[in-house]
């Protein structure tokens, strides 16, 4: 009994090695939105013979997609973050108003201030 359990256990980290490389070679960028069936033809031509379970692929591809649902929420996180800081940024000021462009406003921040906010999505701070 136990050397089934031994022998069901290596398969998997087996199976888990091949999706972990088949997933680099491919460059998937997993996101939370996948299905399975996403999952398996984007990895399809990159699986070696013979075919792999589908409890291990499944399980496998549980452990991607978690990881990559706590990606997209700490980069959330970040975003929100940084909207926040820029919103602050921009409270107190008297030379922005509702119809300024951010070309005019570029100056009254450092570079590296604008180099840090460069990817928040607006709507965030609005």
């Amino acid at each position: 009994m136990l050397y089934v359990v031994a022998c069901i256990v290596l398969q998997y980290l087996d199976d888990k090695s091949q999706i972990k490389d088949a997933v680099r070679m491919a460059e998937i960028g997993l996101t939370s939105t996948w299905t399975l069936d996403d999952f398996k033809v984007a990895i399809a031509k990159y699986i070696s013979s013979p075919p792999m379970s589908d409890t291990n692929l499944k399980f496998a591809f549980e452990e991607l997609l978690e990881r990559a649902r706590e990606k997209e929420e700490k980069e959330s996180k970040k975003r929100k973050r940084l909207a926040d800081e820029f919103y602050e940024l921009l409270h107190p000021s008297k030379e922005i108003t509702t119809s300024s462009k951010w070309e005019d406003c570029k100056s009254l921040f450092g570079d590296r201030q604008v180099a840090s906010f460069s990817f928040i999505d607006l709507e965030l701070v609005t």
